[in-house]
């Protein structure tokens, strides 16, 4: 082998190797979004690398398709080793970048051979061995960079595209956005047969002598491409309208839990105004026993005129009928339950802050609470204060566990599948930014607390 013939060699070998390595980096950056740890998607991309380096470099070697497949599937055996939620989605990215990755190497393969015919192999390029070589080179880092750049753009478009990235993925779902993948590789799976069928039977190239062939495979390569971020964009689009129909939902509901709360505060109130009216009677009826000097049937009336006091009246009082309705509605569920309740929540006096509002957070807040509290002693507690216009609103429950948190908002993930699962806190979150708030979520040993901040004004 002359200095010519080991440079190409060598050349090949590098902007194979090359490839494989961005094509790594390019698997890690794709899937980091997704995952819980950025360590996994960093484990996942380079043991893409190594295992695609080992079986280029190790004999025996294997086809191109079957090598491929092995590599994506040993990142993705790194990142459900790594995190084991949601495996519908990572077999998701696992299959959609193999399909990326294969489609952006056979578009840049496209335009390499073009090329290669007009560059390469034009006529008296043989006679000058190193300039061909020089050419060569050129080529190979320009096929790198296509390569590069189609994968890049791809997973970056996306990864744009694909706006729930937390959310659990289901089977049927998954199954709907691997269509366009598998579509596309048996595409080029039927194009490479025919191409190779041609090439043994008349011993010529197909795009050589049709020279539409390559131009044509280019083209199904793209569509390929963008009819995968297609239904991506479809899916996504499907996946908010299902987001706000549950939403709606969610919301009218509440609305139906509001008018149950108004209609008990009313009822409530009637029976008071009822005591009220009354009491004139009542006081007139234990005037005269103590006037007739028995003393104990009217201890005995004043103790039965408490207990209808204490039965008719709100034993928590927070500031507001609808809140106090609320929270004894949920102190009750909490005591069924076998959970400990304490209420230290005061509604602010004099704010232009809406009661729906409020029973907005307290419903999905103590809701969450209910759900979760656990331990030996089990407990929520709710409490509020205010200092000027800023009005705070805390909600601690036991809980024996780690709550996974998103890493971008660091408020809790739901693990529950299916649409309508996490509302809770994103009407809590929406109605604390209404009042140009927030919420916050802090999880210690044995106990988590969400705290909701709002800007009131008098």
């Amino acid at each position: 082998m002359n200095a010519v013939e080991l440079g190409w060699a060598i050349t090949s070998y590098v902007s194979i190797i090359t490839v494989m390595l961005i094509t790594g980096i390019c698997f890690s950056c794709f899937v980091r979004p997704y995952l819980r740890r950025k360590r996994a998607a960093a484990y996942a991309g380079g043991v893409y690398f190594v295992v695609m380096l080992a079986l280029y470099l190790i004999p025996p070697r294997l086809d191109n398709f079957t090598a491929y497949a092995i590599g994506i599937l040993a990142a993705f055996l790194v990142m459900y080793a790594m995190d084991r939620r949601n495996v519908e989605q990572k077999i998701f990215l696992a299959v959609t970048f193999f399909s990326l990755r294969w489609l952006s190497i056979a578009m840049a393969g496209k335009i390499d051979s073009a090329l290669f015919s007009v560059l390469i192999m034009r006529q008296g390029m043989a006679e000058r061995p190193w300039l061909q070589y020089a050419v060569y080179v050129c080529m190979r880092i320009l096929n790198v960079g296509i390569s590069v750049l189609f994968i890049a753009v791809s997973i970056y478009f996306l990864n744009k595209a694909f706006a729930y990235k937390k959310a659990n993925m289901t089977k049927r779902e998954l199954l709907m956005l691997l269509m366009p993948s598998l579509s596309a590789m048996s595409g080029y799976a039927v194009l490479q047969f025919y191409q190779e069928i041609y090439e043994q039977d008349t011993g010529k190239s197909l795009a050589s002598i049709h020279g539409i062939y390559g131009g044509l495979g280019f083209l199904h390569y793209l569509i390929s491409v963008i009819s995968i971020l297609v239904m991506v964009l479809v899916f996504q689009n499907l996946k908010a309208r299902q987001e706000e129909n549950a939403g709606q939902k969610l919301m009218q509901s509440q609305i139906s839990d509001m008018k149950k709360h108004i209609a008990e505060v009313e009822k409530l109130y009637q029976d008071i105004r009822l005591l009220r009216h009354d009491m004139g009677n009542h006081i007139q009826t234990i005037e005269h026993l103590l006037g007739c000097g028995d003393k104990r049937e009217a201890v005995a009336y004043t103790a039965r005129l408490r207990r209808e006091w204490q039965d008719r009246t709100p034993e928590i009082k927070s500031g507001n009928p609808v809140t106090d309705v609320i929270l004894l509605e949920k102190k009750k569920e909490a005591e069924e339950r076998g959970i400990r309740f304490v209420s230290d929540f005061h509604y602010p006096e004099g704010a232009n802050i809406s009661a729906f509002d409020i029973s907005v957070i307290l419903n999905n807040a103590l809701d969450n609470s209910l759900e979760c509290a656990n331990g030996d002693s089990p407990y929520i507690s709710i409490s509020s204060y205010r200092k000027n216009n800023i009005f705070m609103i805390m909600v601690e429950n036991s809980f024996e566990g780690t709550v996974e948190l998103d890493m971008d908002t660091q408020l809790p993930i739901s693990t529950k599948k299916g649409i309508g699962h996490g509302l809770g806190i994103a009407n809590i979150r929406r109605v604390a930014q209404m009042y140009l708030g927030d919420i916050a979520f802090e999880q210690e040993k044995g106990r988590i607390v969400l705290t909701a901040m709002l800007q009131v004004e008098e």
